[in-house]
């Protein structure tokens, strides 16, 4: 065994070496998968293209990750429309718990009886997430539902607000 004084370096390379093939040009983006654009709009325009038809999933997830940081009051029912969307549930989820307006946690209140499974354990976690008490009462009622993962959901979410109600 060698110690690392006695290691020979490694050979210099030859600055006169061949250069690899050339790379090919980067892929153009199709517009509609552009997002830079979309980070740029203020907050109305982000509301119109969530809530236009013409949209694509793409743009109205883009969409709703800026409106987590820029939307106010007027963002939270077009995103809120999007909580029984499978593909853009999640987006606006996470577009609507960092705004801190209380018409948020009535959304979710609102959507829980509406939703099942992945969708409705989604909004559960983000009820816990915002520390919504008055939620309590319709989570202890999923404690006990027959679905086990929405169970669970919902006792994380209720230790997760907390107090005496918990």
């Amino acid at each position: 065994m060698q110690t690392p004084a006695q290691t020979q370096p490694a050979p210099p390379q030859s600055a006169a070496a061949a250069p690899g093939p050339a790379r090919p040009p980067a892929p153009k983006v199709p517009p509609e998968f552009e997002a830079l654009p979309i980070w740029m709009m203020g907050e109305e325009k982000l509301i119109a293209m969530v809530k236009d038809p013409n949209s694509t999933v793409f743009q109205k997830a883009i969409a709703c990750k800026r409106l987590s940081i820029v939307g106010g009051r007027g963002a939270i029912q077009p995103m809120a429309a999007l909580l029984s969307h499978p593909h853009l549930a999640c987006y606006a989820r996470f577009g609507m718990e960092p705004n801190p307006d209380p018409s948020v946690d009535d959304a979710f209140r609102a959507a829980l009886p509406k939703l099942k499974g992945r969708l409705q354990m989604g909004v559960i976690h983000s009820i816990g997430f915002r520390k919504d008490a008055k939620a309590v009462s319709a989570l202890g009622k999923l404690i006990g539902a027959g679905d086990p993962e929405v169970a669970g959901a919902a006792a994380a979410s209720v230790g997760m607000i907390g107090g005496l109600q918990a």
